[in-house]
């Protein structure tokens, strides 16, 4: 049997032989195989099946944020150290990306460095040491 639109039903033998066409309720028997055949009603029916599937929302998120911290992973960070140790400064750091430009990055900072320090000494009253009240 093969039904294209639902309005005529096309009957074939075992061997794949036309037999014959037929319209649902028409009440006329065929023949096939030896077998009357009356086709009553046809009920269409595609093969796809609708299911429900709980975890998809878990899945879509976790893809959710493997998307998120793949976008993060691309943002540069750099962090830099200063410490003084009486009147040495000793100054260091580290960056995630961009590890070429981060050498000229500091030397950019230090090149200003001086410059914040002698306004910095020239607006402050130093405190006595002890030593020199004596």
């Amino acid at each position: 049997m093969l039904a294209r639109d639902l309005q005529s039903i096309f009957l074939y033998d075992q061997e794949g032989n036309f037999v014959g066409v037929r319209r649902p309720n028409s009440k006329l028997p065929i023949e096939v195989d030896g077998t009357k055949i009356v086709i009553l009603d046809a009920i269409g029916s595609t093969g796809l099946q609708l299911k429900i599937d709980p975890g998809v929302p878990i899945v879509y998120a976790g893809f959710g944020a493997l998307m998120l911290t793949t976008c993060v992973s691309y943002l540069s960070h750099s962090q830099i150290w200063a410490l003084q140790d009486g009147t040495t400064v000793v100054i260091g750091g580290k960056t995630n990306r961009a590890k070429a430009e981060f050498p000229s990055e500091i030397n950019r900072l230090l090149d200003r460095v001086p410059e914040l320090v002698e306004t910095s000494q020239s607006q402050s009253h130093p405190i006595p040491r002890e030593e020199e009240k004596q």
